[in-house]
């Protein structure tokens, strides 16, 4: 049972990635599952039943990457004593591992695929976008920063640290070999490890105003 509905999730989403999420249907899915629809609604009673799936699965690796990582889990309007005494060493897997995650792991590709085409014609979907890939991480980073470090912007050095990780991630896609691919991903790692290594000797200042 639960096979059948990973492999329902997983159908569901990399079809939406390739023709959106208005231009399928659950027939659609059921299609290519070669699955009656009342089969596939045992599993799912809708496509927003779906898409509130692929969320929470989302949302436990994200989890399970801060965990790993000693890091916030949660939003600091949640927890904000989580944000006290972070190590800043720790940003650098940690924004590692999630780069490898959006661009390694099949599941959360086509998600970020399905988010980049549906943010031009879906409020909720642009929402999910700046969550996941744009505000909210500036929001998260901007938390740290303001309790771990003193004396400057937290919002400048949150943009400062994360404007390299979504730049690469736009080019990774394109990029034509593995070697290309791999070289990506250790320039982002020099940017992190410098960045960390300046501000922890305090000689790290940005303005963006």
């Amino acid at each position: 049972m639960r096979k059948t509905r990973e492999l329902i999730l997983e159908t569901a989403l990399r079809l939406f990635a390739r023709r959106g999420f208005a231009g399928v249907s659950v027939r659609d899915i059921a299609g290519e599952l070669e699955l009656t629809a009342s089969a596939l609604y045992v599993h799912f009673r809708s496509k927003q039943e779906l898409l509130e799936a692929i969320l929470r699965r989302m949302e436990e690796r994200d989890a399970e990457i801060s965990r790993q990582n000693m890091v916030p889990q949660e939003p600091a309007v949640q927890n904000p004593a989580s944000y006290d005494q972070v190590d800043l060493e720790n940003l650098v897997p940690f924004t590692l591992d999630f780069f490898r995650h959006w661009t390694e792991d099949a599941f959360a590709v086509q998600f970020r695929h399905l988010l980049t085409i549906e943010q031009y014609r879906d409020r909720h979907f642009a929402e999910l976008y700046q969550q996941y890939l744009g505000s909210g991480v500036i929001q998260y980073l901007e938390d740290i920063f303001r309790k771990n470090v003193s004396g400057d912007d937290a919002q400048d050095l949150a943009v400062s640290y994360f404007a390299l990780f979504h730049f690469l991630l736009g080019q990774y896609d394109v990029q034509p070999t593995k070697k290309a691919k791999a070289a990506l991903t250790r320039r982002l790692e020099r940017h992190l490890r410098d960045f960390i290594a300046r501000l922890k000797c305090g000689n790290y200042t940005v303005s963006l105003s």
